[in-house]
């Protein structure tokens, strides 16, 4: 079968026609979805409550700058704003292990709004 997005309402649905007696392979004919979907979405259900899995907390691309180190700059430039990329670029990899290059660092503070 071909990989598509399923519906919760429609995940629902056939496990509710599933609980009422219907027979698996009608509802995987009449909705055409497979037994193994079935299986997994009443796994799912009888887990968690829902037949949709909860959004994973990571997403996109990892940051090279944590919300701490961040702050910590923030700070800098609140103090001293006149520091030099190089300079926050040396605290960053001595004191919160950071190593990152000018270019990435400027886009970063950038997109923080500090420069």
């Amino acid at each position: 079968m071909v990989n598509r997005r399923i519906s919760a309402d429609l995940k629902e649905a056939a496990l509710r026609m599933w609980e009422h007696g219907w027979e698996l392979s009608d509802i995987c004919s009449a909705l055409i979805v497979s037994a193994r979907s079935m299986y997994r979405w009443r796994a799912i259900f009888n887990k968690l409550g829902r037949v949709t899995r909860p959004p994973s907390g990571l997403r996109g691309r990892p940051r090279i700058i944590s919300l701490l180190a961040l702050d910590a700059c923030h700070k800098i430039y609140a103090e001293n704003n006149d520091t030099y990329l190089t300079e926050l670029q040396w605290f960053l990899a001595v004191h919160h292990d950071i190593a990152i290059s000018i270019s990435a660092l400027q886009a970063t503070l950038q997109k923080a709004g500090l420069t």
